[in-house]
């Protein structure tokens, strides 16, 4: 799983900017602020784990989109 989770890392890495994740009532989703778009991910394991890396790399969480 960690493999399929490092083909996300340009989301902490730096490669591209504006990457935060949204708290939502129904869970967390990855968005750019920059491009106003949503990333999807559809193996919910994988978006976890996507997630969690987000987390320990320090990228932002927001409440809102901003």
């Amino acid at each position: 799983m960690t493999a399929e989770a490092d083909e996300y890392a340009l989301l902490w890495n730096g490669t591209e900017e504006g990457w935060v994740v949204i708290r939502t009532d129904a869970g967390e989703a990855i968005y750019n602020a920059r491009t106003q778009r949503a990333l999807l991910i559809e193996d919910n394991a994988v978006a976890a784990r996507v997630i969690e890396l987000m987390r320990e790399h320090g990228v932002q969480f927001l409440d809102s989109i901003p």
